[in-house]
């Protein structure tokens, strides 16, 4: 992306708050992963005063106040300074990508600390973005965002791939919306098992694809 004016910044972190208040703000994201026929998972909290972080943006306004002005097309660039290290011009190139990350996430992985000034748990994406996540009161909490491959900053030994993920509202009490699964991968799998009976409604589970595994699934696309 190069160098890019506060007045294009602004138009790019517009665009992506309402597509963060479309699939993210408010609702919970449960990543299953599964490594040697065991299946494990993370689940993941997005609230409003998220967005700010992902940004990478400096600004005076609370996180709150930010989101919300980006949310309704009124954020002022002379509100907003960017990273003197030229960290915001990299996450504002992915954001975009990043706001379906409860569609694309195909690998998950605890990081490495590899970085001194990045303070987080943990990581998921691709192979040219990741989302860092940390951790605080039973949820793991998007706060940070990385133009590299997931790989890059996690820990071998911790490195899973992605075989579902399942969204719900904050307020519910069991995931009912599938935004993903893997290729070969059926919803009745044994190995699933464990996590759906219990994060998971199956009896309710919907998606916008046919789901693969179980006939009477609903298929909502």
């Amino acid at each position: 992306m190069g160098i890019i004016s506060k007045v294009e910044a602004v138009k790019i972190i517009n665009k992506c708050a309402v597509l963060y208040n479309d699939n993210l703000s408010g609702n919970n994201v449960l990543f299953i992963t599964v490594n040697d026929n065991k299946a494990a998972y993370f689940e993941t909290l997005f609230q409003p005063n998220n967005f700010l972080h992902l940004t990478g943006m400096k600004t005076d306004l609370s996180s709150e106040y930010f989101y919300k002005s980006s949310l309704n097309q009124k954020l002022s660039p002379d509100s907003i300074s960017f990273d003197p290290g030229g960290t915001t011009e990299i996450k504002l190139e992915i954001l975009h990508r990043l706001m379906s990350i409860h569609i694309h996430a195909r690998m998950v992985g605890d990081y490495d600390d590899s970085r001194p000034l990045l303070v987080t748990d943990k990581f998921a994406g691709t192979v040219t973005m990741a989302m860092g996540f940390t951790y605080s009161n039973s949820f793991y909490i998007p706060n940070t965002a990385l133009k590299l491959d997931v790989r890059e900053i996690t820990i071998q030994a911790t490195r899973r791939r992605v075989a579902a993920i399942l969204t719900k509202p904050r307020a519910d009490s069991r995931y009912k919306r599938l935004t993903y699964i893997a290729k070969g991968m059926t919803i009745d799998n044994d190995i699933l098992a464990p996590v759906l009976n219990d994060k998971v409604d199956t009896l309710n589970l919907v998606a916008d694809f046919p789901i693969p595994g179980i006939d009477n699934m609903q298929y909502v696309g």
